[in-house]
This record gives structure tokens, C-alpha cells and sequence, in this order.
């Protein structure tokens, strides 16, 4: 894994600390865990659910309107 060094603002380290505590991580030293949640959350709402669903079509899955 290739280590990136990035400045984080007051705010957003507020925000990082209460994600932290909902997901029940700990107190001290919890920046990496939020980062890789948060990406693979904005990864599967960005792209993983239309890749999803592309491959549901493939295999003949029925799409339904919402």
C-alpha cells in the first residue's frame, strides 16, 4: 500500500472523528480506517452499483423501474 500524506482541515477532522465513533472505531489513530471506509462507500454509490447492475443485465436479470 503506498502511503500518501494529506492535510486535513479542522472540519474534516471533526467529521473523521464522528464517522470513527459511529462505526465504533478507536479514539486515537483512526484517519486510515475512516479514508478506506469512506472510499469504498463513495466507490460502490459511484461505481460498483452501476457495475452491479450491468452484470445483472448480462445474465438476463430483469430491471425494474423504480
Amino acid at each position: 500500500m503506498k502511503q500518501i500524506s494529506i492535510q486535513i482541515n479542522e472540519e474534516t477532522a471533526r467529521q473523521m472523528a464522528a464517522l470513527a465513533e459511529r462505526w465504533g472505531l478507536p479514539a486515537q489513530r483512526h484517519n486510515t480506517p475512516v479514508i478506506e471506509r469512506a472510499i469504498a462507500t463513495m466507490f460502490m454509490l459511484e461505481i460498483g452499483c452501476e457495475e452491479y447492475t450491468r452484470r445483472l443485465e448480462a445474465m438476463g436479470a430483469v430491471k425494474e423501474d423504480l
